[in-house]
């Protein structure tokens, strides 16, 4: 076949440029429509519920709402696990489905499950399903003024909406307006009204009843009753009782407010309002960028003067930096890979393998499009990568074809004699690197979900080169190798690399049974120190940004929130000896929000008046990497002493997609009681370990509360129902909500209150007035007792019981998420566990990551060695010379684990994933070397000369298939054009373990051969009472399917072929 494939490759120039240009042509529209972003996208598995309930406590979020929920969930199917979140006004309920579920027929079936539920308040808004995504903004826009911005924001938000790529643009702190109706009570009496009775006439004024359709003049004409509230005005003449004369202006005073928003926004110190920029899931965010920028440069001159618009926020920053430094990077390791072939082949033979490069990288790019992936981070990799390793198989044929030249043959034949001698150990050879990335499609997890792209990137890579090896490089040979005196140069190093080969492979092949012992008692050391290597999920990012999330006390208002933040905000300042925010000063903004906090590492929402968040934006400066460990631990000290806080989390910058704590232990159990006592000795035992900061649960003490107990027999004295009683409380406190209109495309709310709480202590409370069905009035405290609780502010569940979390964050020098947990659970097992057997503890966090995830790379790896020993098998016919081959393997571990040590990395995930990917590509050289040996023993060479010959022979293209590798990545590991803490660490592992391994190789893979196939194979014979040198009389003929377990066995042939 491969006869066939190469002729034609030669004889028809037109066939190959014609294939060439295809692929160009189909890659480059691939390219240009492809999208770019940091990470790619990844559905988490996972469908959110998120439910409003203003006004309600967690408790009866949880009562009211969650648990009706919960129970219609046990009817969906493929759940993993449900974890509920009840909050003051707000339940959010998370379903994770197993790997592999249909999120849109799973989603679906939530959605009928959730509209199944009969008894939800009715005061709670309807439910909203959605799908949970990794999702990153593209832009935040401030709008800095007066009160009124208003207008000027939501024309901003408009315009920013209309834009090509733009899904929607979220406003935060923006003033609610409403309509106020402030009732006269005692006019209320008078009439005999309740509050709720205005709110319910109010919801009916603005009724729009069809009432058919009439036909006049040939033409249908649509009849409907409809009453438009436009104004303070139209609400005031609403009629409070059909046929009545009376208005709801005689009983009320309605007017218009502008209410402080529930959560405000400050950019460097000054009241804004944020608007953020959300992208299409297929918009390109850097293009989106440049758009949002233009309209904003128009809008600038048409935004009255008393108004700044500035750009708060830019998330591309990080994309732009990090893809430009993996370019810099490729770009850097593709001009060295040009260079080692232009010494190793010669400058003809090296264009030839470079070019290529573009057919891999333009198949690459046509079939990343066709399957919906995007220009990222971790694909750039993938792409940098498959730099160094598309060329292996063209070096491979060029060097074969060289050979052929310098042994006389002129291009045509050398092409062709060079090109199908090696194709089968080359295909062989990529499908072996191709079932190494295979596997780590599978890896489970949120990172295994991210880093899916990169294999299949190399794999798309991988494929290229091959199509590039098989149907085009045979022609471009055949009409373009040098066989002159540039290839005369490149013969005579090659002959002085074997003058210094030749003699330590002799030895090595004489001490063979030492050198094999000594390379399994480096792999044993290097194993004992990779056990003592730190484990850490992710590596601390660059000092880019810092974010301080803080809670105080319930019940305090939203001053006491921004004058914390502002004291923080003033701290961190000073730290960096600053007075302000800087463009081009070490911290270039701060951004503080108050009222609501959105975590930035695990998503949930909080709300109170209580809460706040403010992230610093730094300048990457030697002197903030300098000053910046020593500001956070300033700021750790002071937040920790300081007695207002009840929880506070400084967020560092992480290397890679949001995560959670490093640790997270829940407490799960039936007994809120025990859990609370558990949580308290838990927080105690981790506040000691050295390492450990942050340290937090999420229990969330609520507001300090006043339960109205309302007394049923007294209330049906005085003709009154529990209902009545409460919207009268809520009346007089908070208000009611009438209904919402639409007025000048705004939603304005129309809120019912009465004048009637003094205060908010016990007897201000108790002394609400409420009218009776006759025209009198009785006191609340004279229906009701009022009891002074203090309820949780948030309540957790896990798959139907109360969990409570155990939180902190690890300084990675000192302690790892592992090495906590591990401690953790020892405490447990020692001292809690056996007093509280009705608990359990499960870790979360950077733990429960990584342990999902090695749980799969186990088995992600032992299915690449699988998949690459068939591969091998199937093409050696043999099964044991594979294994040989394999020995490469724990080679590259060896160099892998040696090269993070000695480059200060800890071992990681992209560690990991970078060991897995080198399986595949570290058999490569071993391959071709254990092939050579055996043709040179079907030319009827002895064992020993043969292992000696065919790995003088591959020694050429070993080194330059290992150089190209190595320095295609070299420039990323050592950081040459910029580091990045993700891809670093692999680029080390397989860089480093290629090298190493490669080495290795050369001087083992050899005396391994002949241990096996000769030494062994001998021994056998001559138990089997035959001679041993029968391992050595192979005739020509011999084709490696008569071998028995990888042992060769003498058989005599006919001239026919056939046994005789």
């Amino acid at each position: 076949m491969f006869d066939k494939i190469v002729r034609l490759s030669v004889n028809n120039p037109v066939f190959v440029n014609l294939l060439f240009w295809l692929v160009f042509g189909a890659g480059v529209i691939g390219a240009l429509r492809l999208p770019r972003e940091q990470f790619p996208e990844v559905s988490l598995d996972a469908v959110l519920v998120q439910v409003v309930y203003v006004g309600a406590t967690a408790g009866d979020v949880e009562e009211l709402i969650i648990r009706p929920i919960e129970d219609e969930l046990e009817n969906v199917s493929d759940i993993k696990r449900v974890e509920s979140l009840a909050t003051e006004g707000a339940a959010a309920v998370t379903i994770t489905f197993n790997a592999g579920t249909n999120l849109r027929d799973a989603r679906a079936e939530v959605e009928k499950a959730v509209s199944a539920v009969q008894d939800l308040p009715e005061d709670a808004e309807t439910p909203q399903v959605s799908e949970v995504k990794i999702d990153l903004p593209v832009l935040a826009v401030a709008l800095i003024g007066d009160r009124s911005i208003r207008l000027e924001a939501e024309r901003v938000r408009d315009a920013l909406g209309d834009l090509p790529g733009v899904a929607g643009v979220d406003m935060v702190g923006l003033t609610e307006p409403r309509i106020v109706v402030a009732l006269d009570e005692a006019k209320l009496r008078s009439l005999q009204l309740q509050p709720a009775q205005v709110a319910a006439a109010i919801k009916n004024a603005r009724a729009s009843v069809p009432a058919g359709t009439v036909e006049t003049g040939g033409a249908e004409i649509f009849v409907k009753t409809d009453k438009r509230l436009q104004s303070a005005a139209d609400v005031a003449a609403i009629p409070l009782r059909p046929g009545s004369p009376l208005r709801l202006g005689d009983v009320a005073e309605v007017r218009e407010l502008e209410e402080q928003p529930d959560t405000r926004y400050f950019v460097n110190g000054q009241e804004a309002v944020q608007l953020v920029v959300k992208r299409e899931e297929s918009a390109d965010p850097l293009e989106i960028r440049e758009v949002v920028f233009a309209e904003l440069s128009t809008l600038d001159e048409m935004v009255p003067a008393n108004v700044r618009t500035v750009v708060s926020e830019d998330y591309t920053i990080i994309i732009r930096d990090r893809l430009r430094t993996v370019a810099w990077n490729g770009a850097g390791g593709a001009l060295l890979v040009v260079l080692v072939l232009a010494v190793v082949a010669g400058f003809r033979q090296a264009l030839l393998a470079v070019w290529g490069m573009p057919v891999s990288y333009l198949l690459a790019t046509f079939l990343m499009d066709k399957t919906d992936m995007t220009i990222n981070v971790i694909s750039t990799f993938g792409l940098l990568i498959a730099t160094g390793i598309i060329v292996d198989d063209a070096i491979v044929v060029i060097e074969n074809t060289q050979r052929h030249m310098e042994a006389g043959k002129n291009r045509v034949q050398a092409a062709i004699a060079g090109s199908k001698e090696v194709l089968l150990p080359v295909t062989v050879a990529v499908a072996t690197t191709c079932f190494a990335f295979l596997p780590l499609t599978m890896v489970g997890g949120t990172m295994g979900r991210v880093m899916k792209i990169l294999p299949l990137t190399v794999i798309f890579c991988l494929l290229g080169s091959l199509l590039e090896a098989i149907f085009i490089l045979p022609g471009h040979l055949a009409h373009f190798a040098n066989k002159d005196a540039e290839g005369g140069r490149t013969a005579r190093l090659a002959e002085r690399m074997k003058a210094v080969y030749r003699p330590v492979l002799n030895l090595c092949l004489r001490r063979r049974g030492l050198v094999s012992l000594l390379a399994f008692a480096a792999f044993v050391t290097t194993v004992v120190l990779a056990t003592k290597m730190p484990f850490q999920y992710t590596a601390p990012g660059k000092p880019t940004e810092m974010q301080v999330s803080y809670k105080l006390s319930a019940g305090v208002d939203r001053e006491a929130s921004l004058a914390q933040g502002e004291a923080i905000r003033a701290q961190v300042l000073a730290g960096f000896d600053q007075s302000t925010e800087l463009e081009d000063g070490l911290i270039r903004s701060s951004k503080l929000r108050i009222g609501s906090v959105r975590d930035p590492r695990t998503q949930l929402l909080e709300t109170g008046a209580n809460v706040g968040i403010i992230r610093f934006e730094f300048n990457l400066d030697e002197e903030v990497v300098e000053r910046f460990p020593g500001v956070v631990a300033a700021l750790e000290t002071s937040l920790a002493e300081n007695p207002d806080l009840a929880a506070y989390k400084i967020i560092l910058p992480q290397a890679g997609p949001p995560a959670g704590p490093a640790i997270t232990a829940r407490i799960r159990g039936r007994d809120p009681g025990q859990i609370d006592e558990v949580v308290r000795e838990l927080k105690a035992y981790v506040r000691d370990l050295e390492g450990a900061r942050d340290i937090d649960d999420d229990s969330g003490i609520g507001k300090e509360t006043f339960a109205i107990r309302v007394d049923q027999d007294l209330a049906a004295l005085y003709g009154l129902s529990e209902l009545e009683i409460a919207n009268a409380a809520r009346a007089a406190i908070d208000g009611l909500v009438a209904t919402e209109v639409s007025i000048d495309e705004q939603r304005v709310e129309i809120v019912v209150r009465t004048e009637g709480a003094q205060g908010l202590d016990r007897a201000g409370i108790g002394s609400l007035t409420i009218s009776t069905a006759g025209g009198g009035v009785v006191r609340l405290d004279q229906v009701a007792r009022l009891e002074r609780i203090r309820e949780l502010g948030s309540i957790r569940r896990r798959d139907g019981q109360r969990t409570v979390a155990v939180t902190a964050d690890v300084d990675a020098q000192v302690l790892t998420a592992i090495d906590a947990s591990k401690k953790i659970k020892t405490y447990w097992d020692e001292h809690i566990g056996p007093r509280y057997p009705e608990l359990e503890i499960q870790f979360g966090g950077d733990t429960e990551e990584i342990n999902e995830s090695l749980s799969t790379l186990p088995g992600a790896f032992m299915l690449a060695i699988g998949l690459i020993y068939i591969a091998l098998a199937l093409q050696f016919r043999s099964y044991v010379q594979p294994l040989i081959i394999l020995c490469a393997v724990p080679f590259g571990i060896m160099g892998a684990v040696l090269g993070l040590f000695g480059m200060g990395y800890d071992l990681s995930l992209f560690a990991l994933f970078g060991v897995v990917a080198l399986a595949g590509i570290v058999v490569n050289d071993s391959l071709v070397m254990v092939d050579f040996i055996n043709s040179r023993r079907r030319e009827g060479v002895k064992i020993y000369q043969a292992a000696l010959d065919g790995a003088l022979e591959r020694l050429r293209p070993i080194l330059s298939t290992t150089l190209t590798t190595c320095f295609g990545l070299g420039p990323l590991a050592v950081g040459l054009g910029g580091r990045d803490e993700i891809l670093a660490p692999m680029a080390i592992a397989i860089a480093a373990g290629l090298g190493i391994s490669t080495a290795l190789v050369l001087m083992v893979v050899p005396p391994i051969y002949v241990i096996i196939e000769r030494d062994i194979a001998g021994l056998l014979l001559r138990i089997r009472g035959k001679d041993p040198e029968l391992v050595n009389a192979l005739p020509a003929d011999l084709v490696p399917s008569e071998t028995h377990s990888g042992l060769p066995v003498a058989r005599d042939y006919n001239e026919d072929g056939g046994r005789s």
